[in-house]
């Protein structure tokens, strides 16, 4: 079978401080009264029916293995074909799906899995724990560059993982030390240990290797000799419930914009886009646009050696200060959802009760006037005496300046500052400089910024104190011992109540002690032929997750 596609497109898929350009992960879109759906798009016009084909855009896509392709699209769509151990549900919590249940020793060290004995690979064959073991130690390897590669390449608490007893249906993994985190690492996609044979194997970006997963649909070995298309069909093997559409094709386009074109031409009936106000662009008759939350995370950081700016009241007085909506309205067209921690609100983790700092000026100055903040040179500007010295409360705010939206929102947040007698002094650096620079040697006061959150929940990587240094994500260098035990403390969590109460407690103080404030999550949006229902509860890294519901009306 000839190669599908040869443009190659290398998007960020790890986690990292995001800049502008450097992606093409979906900007956002409209998000009414903070909200996002909760069921399909459209009511039900007609009951479900069987058959039918969806075609969906497929933006610069380069290689028919989940480990190996860097595109995004490709990762949602490959995902009709491979599936996971475990599995995410609507909230984003782990749930069982080619494992069938697992149990944990009492000191959470560990882990023993049974895998359902009704799955079968698309060629006929039985999925067994040999499969995932292979996939599991060819990412232990770090040889694949995989965007699941990252939280189990070098992860040293992973002590050993092997068949139990000789069974083929059950496999343990035991830790160094307790760890919910195990269940995440399993959402991978399997990869048949019979097919590939070793890790090199994997790894040599054979393009002509059909992909063989146990998803509910296959490559269909009999489409047309198309490189610039690829068809899916149902899996016959599958063993969960039969979906209602009998085919999927994805169709290659080199850039967002043709991919964008072809949807509003009616080439395709699906596209995920990736700017800011997709919604405006929508001129075909009978199309529509499902919101989802992105994990794209913006917030503002401080330097831990700048005295004010450690001054968790200042702090506050800056988050009620902020007119985030008026910021999302402005700049984001309102395609962001506003937070005050860094989970989305989608989330099981997420606890709404630490949605605290509603856009609140008088409450902001009230606040640092009890601190002894006073304008008393009538210069616009608070001040204070500090040691025996008066001091303006005035400090610089830094973003990339190759950012459009973060350009555009630290002159807000100026002015929105400047209301309460707070002066910001506005540096737009660039990205390169930015990354390789000043945050590393700490050159910066304050920072607009984000981080494009991976898919585990461990917030240790930019707040824990271990994680200062070069090449580290606490760049800020905050450093407090409850802050590290909070966070340790979740990581270490094995049941899920026991994990949900460490989250409780990492919000509270978060929201407390004010380490960051939080601004938003941005959104993005599906562009879909109203002819599709069923669409629900999607998100970023998947896609399909309900396909087995949608369907076609005619």
């Amino acid at each position: 079978m000839k190669n599908y596609w040869a443009v190659i497109l290398t998007i960020v898929l790890i986690l990292f401080i995001t800049g502008c350009g450097l992606t093409k992960l979906p900007e956002t879109h409209l998000i009414e009264e903070e909200s996002l759906p909760t069921a399909s798009p459209e009511p039900t016009v007609q009951p479900p029916r069987k058959g039918g084909e969806l075609r969906v855009a497929l933006t610069a896509p380069d290689i028919l293995n989940p480990h190996l392709t860097q595109s995004r699209d490709m990762l949602n769509f490959l995902g009709l074909i491979f599936e996971s151990p475990i599995a995410y549900d609507s909230n984003h919590k782990p749930i069982p799906w080619l494992v069938e249940k697992w149990e944990t020793s009492p000191d959470g060290r560990l882990w023993v899995f049974d895998l359902r004995k009704d799955v079968k690979w698309h060629n006929g064959e039985n999925l067994t724990a040999e499969d995932i073991l292979f996939t599991l130690e060819a990412l232990q390897s770090g040889s694949l560059n995989s965007f699941y590669q990252k939280n189990i390449f070098e992860n040293t608490n992973i002590v050993e993982a092997n068949l139990r007893g000789g069974d083929p249906y059950t496999f343990f993994i035991r830790l160094g030390e307790p760890s919910c985190l195990i269940l995440d690492i399993l959402t991978f996609p399997v990869l048949s240990k019979s097919i590939y044979q070793s890790i090199e194997n994997i790894a040599n970006k054979n393009k002509d290797q059909l992909p063989v997963g146990t998803g509910p649909y296959r490559i269909d070995t009999d489409q047309p000799d198309d490189e610039s298309i690829i068809k899916l069909t149902e899996n016959k093997y599958w063993w969960g419930d039969e979906p209602y559409i009998s085919s999927i094709v994805g169709k290659a386009y080199d850039t967002n914009d043709e991919a964008r074109t072809a949807f509003q031409k009616g080439e395709v009936d699906l596209a995920d886009s990736s700017i800011v106000y997709a919604n405006t662009l929508i001129s075909r008759r009978n199309a529509g646009h499902y919101k989802y939350l992105t994990p794209y995370f913006e917030f503002l950081a401080f330097n831990s050696s700048h005295s004010l700016l450690q001054d968790k009241t200042i702090k506050k007085a800056i988050a009620y200060a902020l007119d985030r909506k008026d910021i999302i309205s402005k700049v984001y067209l309102n395609n962001a959802e506003t937070v005050d921690v860094p989970i989305q609100s989608n989330c099981w983790l997420y606890d709404s009760r630490y949605r605290i700092y509603d856009y609140d000026p008088n409450k902001a100055l009230r606040l640092l006037q009890e601190e002894g903040w006073e304008d008393t040179d009538r210069d616009g500007v608070l001040d204070k005496i500090i040691d025996e010295k008066k001091v303006d409360l005035t400090f610089s705010l830094m973003t990339n300046s190759d950012n459009d939206f973060r350009r555009d929102s630290v002159e807000l947040i100026a002015k929105q500052l400047e209301t309460i007698g707070i002066r910001v002094e506005i540096e737009n650096v660039p990205w390169e400089i930015m990354q390789t620079e000043r945050l590393p040697n700490g050159e910066f006061d304050a920072v607009l910024t984000g981080f494009n959150l991976s898919v585990v929940h461990d917030l240790r990587f930019f707040l824990h104190s271990s994680q200062i240094g070069e090449g580290l994500g606490n760049f800020m260098a905050y450093s407090k011992p409850e802050m590290d035990w909070l966070l340790d403390n979740a990581a270490r969590a094995v049941t899920e109540e026991a994990r949900w109460e460490a989250y409780q407690e990492i919000q509270k103080y978060l929201t407390q002690e004010m380490p960051i404030v939080s601004l938003y999550f941005r959104t993005g949006s599906i562009l879909y032929d109203e002819r599709i229902h069923g669409i629900d509860h999607i998100s970023e890294w998947s896609i399909y997750r309900n396909i087995k519901d949608w369907y076609l009306i005619k």
